[in-house]
């Protein structure tokens, strides 16, 4: 059984996430364990901004995602998808 590598690459979208510029370490930690359980691969976190990529072939469902970070008192400001 031959493996397509191009068509699993395709499924992954890219997303950069606009956040706040305070975040602290333990912020970070909790950021990068929410977002892994929301199903994205974390390729950049820092403060001021996270880029994902989406595992899931569709869209993600962002108003949880969102809701789940305001929470943790670290808010999404914008969402852009990343080239």
């Amino acid at each position: 059984m031959s493996t397509d590598f191009a068509a699993n690459s395709s499924q992954l979208v890219r997303y950069h996430l606009q956040l706040p510029e305070s975040i602290e370490e333990q912020g970070l930690i909790s950021i990068r364990s929410l977002l892994t359980e929301h199903h994205f691969l974390v390729d950049q976190l820092g403060p001021g901004e996270a880029v994902v990529a989406s595992t899931q072939g569709a869209d993600p469902d962002w108003g949880p995602i969102k809701a789940a970070m305001k929470a943790l008192g670290h808010p999404i400001l914008a969402v852009t998808t990343a080239e």
